[in-house]
């Protein structure tokens, strides 16, 4: 198994973890949503309505993971290298202006998620991110610059994979 593919299980086995949690959680909703003990009594006893929106918001989160582990379990994962612009897929390190390395992957889906991998921490973004949005097209030795508040950060890109 190639490195990109033991990325790519990491991430589809986060997703499915959280698949799990959320899918639990749903159902759980749908339960006290329908119980006859949520029957509203009066107007102002909204338990039963308010827990028929956490049971659809969380049904809704259900299938955007069952959509992101299909995504990633068919995504073809390029090989980059040292001329090629970052794309998605790419695992990007950056170099902060401290000299300490940040990576991160470039994912269509999953932003956020964090992986632990070749005893680096690892944060998906996708290219719908302030950083992703910046990475897309760079290059090696290429220099990345974000305004978070009133940070302002130099990143250098160092390494594509």
């Amino acid at each position: 198994m190639s490195n990109k593919e033991l990325l790519r299980k990491l991430i589809i086995d986060a997703l499915k973890k959280d698949f799990e949690t959320a899918n639990n959680a749903a159902n759980s909703a749908k339960e006290t949503a329908t119980s006859k003990e949520t029957v509203a009594e009066n107007k102002y006893d909204t338990f039963g309505l308010e827990a028929s929106y956490l049971a659809h918001g969380q049904s809704i989160r259900v299938n955007e993971l069952a959509e992101a582990i299909e995504l990633y379990s068919n995504l073809s994962f390029k090989k980059f290298n040292e001329d090629d612009n970052v794309d998605v897929t790419a695992l990007v390190t950056l170099e902060t202006e401290k000299n300490s390395n940040k990576y991160f992957f470039l994912g269509p889906v999953a932003g956020g998620l964090k992986l632990h991998w070749e005893g680096n921490n690892i944060m998906v973004i996708t290219p719908s991110t302030p950083l992703g949005r910046q990475l897309l097209g760079k290059q090696l030795d290429d220099t990345i610059e974000l305004h978070i508040k009133s940070n302002h950060i130099i990143y250098e890109i160092i390494a594509i994979d």
